[in-house]
């Protein structure tokens, strides 16, 4: 069984937060998101930011695989910046749209649905 970290938006939080449900049902680690109180990261300082982006990245690198929850081809900067980081890392980056920008696409694993990514953790 796999473990995954999934990337995306906050906006897309609750949806995130679901789909970690169905993969801890399934027996997968998932790394993030986590339950439990959480902060905007507006209302945050810049180290506070900063720390909250290095706890994210260990999540990354303990992750075998790495699912960016992009609802409608979606990517915010924080995306933007966790795509390079899990491929600069060697971990198979998986989407669920395809994006605009054929220079990250070509840092993506495969593009999958959310069927697909419930098969691949337990590959």
């Amino acid at each position: 069984m796999k473990s995954v970290c999934l990337c995306g938006s906050c906006r897309f939080y609750d949806e995130m937060m679901a789909l970690r449900y169905a993969l801890h049902v399934r027996g997968a680690r998932c790394e993030w998101p986590t339950p439990g109180p959480r902060r905007a990261p507006q209302t945050m300082t810049p180290d506070e930011a900063k720390e909250a982006i290095m706890q994210h990245l260990t999540r990354i690198d303990r992750a075998d695989l790495i699912f960016m929850f992009n609802k409608g081809g979606y990517t915010g900067d924080s995306v933007i910046m966790e795509i390079g980081y899990a491929y600069a890392r060697r971990k198979p980056v998986y989407m669920l749209a395809p994006i605009s920008d054929a220079f990250l696409m070509s840092l993506v694993t495969a593009v999958v649905s959310l069927t697909d990514l419930l098969r691949l953790v337990q590959a």
